[in-house]
């Protein structure tokens, strides 16, 4: 007897059940973003109700130079301000550093929604199988990088600034990933902002090598007005060398050879032969703060 509708509507739906369970047994749970429990520590919410973005401050236990405390500001902050702050207790804990950390208000690590959107450019249709493969947020919003670096530049820091008086010249701004390719992107299109930035394994695959079109024009627009940044800038970009068989991160090398031409742009290439892109973010956390520290060598 063929099977019935009844039965063939039920064997789908088991075997789409089926499907789910194990898509869930696959993904990793989200993970739990670390609160660090000291007084020095706090946070604050900003932006429309609804939508605001968690600014994580961690203020040093020193007084502030005559001209302000300087400041990292970190992309994915909830991912990245626990580290960024056990790094300098580590690493410096007399020193004038403000950190700051911009997140999202949510128990976890990352806001994979709400990233895809601040961190990137309008999406395009991806070119190369590798492009489609990386391009797994295609379904999500994209387009919001440059509200995003108008906020952190023009409300999040000057919000920081009436809470701690920081030194608005002496800023590093740090991203890993799509952080990294947002990084990029300020640098570019309002390099007065910070003094430094840090592109750890920046998506330079984003948007079939944006990237290294908006560094073309950002060289090509500092000779056409006059050949030299000034006040001089340093960028650190490393790279997780161990995939370097993956075409996704083949821009880089290409990308850091533009940028060597810029008068008044000291550009550091660190290349990691034995770190993967998610190990990549944990050695940086020292790297970041030895470069605004002024320790790291280039």
């Amino acid at each position: 007897m063929p099977p019935s509708r009844r039965d063939i509507v039920a064997g789908l739906t088991m075997a789409a059940t089926s499907g789910l369970a194990t898509k869930a047994r696959t993904q990793p749970a989200p993970k739990l973003a670390r609160i660090i429990d000291d007084p020095r520590a706090s946070s604050f919410d900003i932006g429309p109700d609804g939508n605001a973005w968690r600014v994580l401050v961690g203020l040093p236990d020193v007084p502030a130079p005559p001209e302000g405390y300087s400041a990292i500001i970190a992309t994915d902050g909830n991912a990245s301000f626990p580290g960024l702050w056990d790094g300098l207790q580590a690493l410096a804990p007399d020193a004038p550093v403000v950190l700051i950390g911009v997140g999202y208000p949510t128990d976890y690590t990352i806001d994979t929604e709400r990233r895809w959107f601040d961190l990137t450019s309008p999406g395009q249709p991806p070119q190369s199988m590798t492009e489609r493969m990386m391009n797994k947020g295609q379904d999500r919003k994209t387009g919001g990088r440059r509200a995003f670096l108008d906020m952190i530049a023009d409300s999040i820091l000057p919000a920081v600034n009436q809470r701690v008086r920081l030194n608005m010249r002496d800023l590093t701004l740090y991203g890993h990933s799509l952080g990294g390719l947002f990084t990029l992107h300020a640098l570019f299109t309002r390099p007065e902002v910070f003094a430094r930035y840090v592109a750890s394994d920046p998506s330079v695959w984003w948007n079939n090598g944006e990237a290294l079109r908006e560094a073309a024009a950002f060289a090509g627009g500092t000779r056409a007005a006059g050949g030299s940044l000034s006040p001089p800038l340093r960028l650190l970009i490393a790279r997780s060398a161990a995939l370097s068989p993956d075409n996704r991160l083949q821009s880089v090398p290409a990308l850091v050879e533009i940028l060597r031409d810029i008068d008044g742009l000291e550009v550091i290439y660190q290349p990691y032969p034995d770190e993967t892109h998610g190990s990549l973010a944990g050695v940086m956390r020292d790297q970041v703060l030895l470069l605004h520290l002024g320790r790291l060598a280039g």
